[in-house]
């Protein structure tokens, strides 16, 4: 494929998982505001609890199947077949699994047909996953970006008729099933009708033996995430109640909204430029790694802030019926910084062939938000998973920056002062917009915070001019 398609690919699955982010974080405040918080909690921990079982479906086959597609297409089919023969029992196998631990922790059977459907819904998109990896190891975006927003668009489209006409999450439930069935019928007919696939499910010793020979490499890394970005809900479902599943879900949608958006954004750009330093270039590898330190704490350290100062504010404008969630609100918003930073910490691991530190670390987070988790959540509830959630983040980019210390030249001294500066930037807005809260709408509050950090971080010298639009300029690109 060449250069300028694949660009044109790209920038269609860009554009794509952006709409798509809009229209999930949109519709989540729509259902947040329509349902009960004891109904979101259901729906909430029916998914999480789901997922946790998915773990058990991929097994790192969909990675392994991607770099193994893309390396000899014309084995791909083949590929493909024998992922189907492994993928189709352990399916089998978590959807039983999760169906009989379900029925023996006496949840009620509202929340145990929700678990039946999610399941389902995890089963489809597993193999949904699949297939369109297919599409990705031959560089080709354009049909799963389609597929994205018409999907998202499925989920709105029969989530909000099913709160008007019914406004019981089954139903909500059921418009996720609709969407996933779809996902997984146009990508099964685009496979049989464009690329000519056989999905027979087949099994070949070699090639099962082969695959399950590196699936570790790359699933462990990807259990400890799964667990600890499913396990808070699910842990709160089970030592709480639904109601506080559903106010934990609100503060903990718009970090994940955040993170998605803004450093997800900038990983992808920085992640090729520190592979392609660290085989040529060790001053560059450390130049570039220090500028995205310095550029993501120069943007997270105000979003923090400006969360933390206007908690009360944006909560009762957006969420009136959450009011309770601003507490852990302000705790979950102090972990913006740090989530922010170890993604150029993590991404730089991976580039330099430490994915041993990284797998390690996240799995020492996992365990210890669990340990958290199930101290914290009986004593303080949501607020408890939130202080989690904070700990854990903070210990995370700890780890990882004393992981790359092995790998790069580290300037402490210009990091500190770049993270000094954007602080006092930030105390100093924070002082502003707690002035004039009472007496502008909110957006005009927070241009005015905006306005008034980067006033004031210029004349810290914390940035210069130049920096900014050589920044837009590499990003435009």
């Amino acid at each position: 494929m060449t250069s300028p398609t694949l660009t044109k690919n790209t920038t269609y699955y860009t554009a794509a998982l952006t709409i798509q982010k809009i229209l999930a974080f949109v519709y989540f405040w729509f259902i947040s505001n329509n349902l009960f918080p004891d109904q979101l909690g259901q729906y909430v921990f029916a998914l999480s609890f789901a997922a946790m079982f998915s773990i058990f479906v991929d097994l790192g086959l969909s990675p392994v199947l991607t770099r193994e597609a893309s390396k000899n297409q014309k084995q791909a089919n083949r590929y493909l077949k024998n992922i189907l023969g492994i993928k189709i029992p352990l399916a089998i196998i978590a959807i039983i699994a999760a169906w009989i631990f379900i029925n023996i922790t006496g949840k009620s059977a509202e929340i145990k047909l929700l678990v039946y459907i999610a399941s389902f819904i995890m089963a489809l998109d597993s193999f949904s996953l699949s297939f369109w990896v297919i599409f990705r190891s031959r560089q080709n975006l354009k049909y799963e970006s389609i597929a994205t927003i018409l999907v998202q668009l499925i989920i709105f489209t029969l989530g909000l008729l099913a709160l008007k006409f019914t406004g019981q999450v089954r139903y909500l439930m059921s418009a996720l099933l609709a969407a996933s069935l779809f996902n997984f019928s146009l990508s099964f007919l685009l496979l049989k009708l464009k690329l000519k696939f056989c999905l027979k499910p087949s099994y070949d010793p070699e090639i099962a033996k082969h695959f399950l020979r590196i699936i570790p490499a790359f699933a462990l890394a990807g259990i400890f995430v799964k667990i600890y970005n499913t396990s808070d809900s699910v842990l709160l479902g089970y030592l709480d109640s639904d109601e506080a599943v559903g106010f934990f879900a609100v503060p903990a949608k718009i970090v994940y909204a955040l993170q998605q958006i803004i450093p997800a954004g900038f990983a992808a750009v920085i992640f090729p430029a520190f592979s392609f330093y660290y085989a040529n270039s060790k001053e560059m590898l450390s130049n570039t790694f220090n500028k995205a330190f310095k550029y993501l704490t120069i943007i997270s350290l105000p979003i923090s802030a400006g969360i933390i100062s206007l908690a009360p504010k944006i909560v009762y404008l957006v969420w009136p019926n959450y009011i309770e969630i601003v507490p852990t609100l302000i705790v979950m918003s102090a972990a913006i910084p740090f989530i922010f930073l170890a993604f150029p910490t993590g991404y730089l691991l991976n580039s330099c062939d430490r994915q041993k530190n990284t797998t390690i670390n996240r799995g020492i987070i996992t365990g210890l938000s669990i340990l958290l988790n199930v101290i914290l959540i009986p004593i303080l509830g949501f607020f408890g998973a939130g202080i989690t959630f904070l700990i854990t983040n903070l210990i995370l980019f700890l780890l990882d920056f004393l992981s790359i210390k092995t790998v790069i030249n580290l300037n402490y001294l210009n990091l500190l002062k770049m993270f000094l500066k954007s602080l006092a930037a930030s105390v100093i807005m924070i002082l502003g917009v707690i002035t004039v809260s009472s007496y502008f709408l909110l957006p005009i509050v927070i241009a005015w915070g905006v306005l008034l950090y980067f006033l004031s971080l210029y004349l810290f010298k914390g940035f210069r001019l130049r920096e900014i639009r050589e920044l837009v300029e590499k990003g435009i690109k």
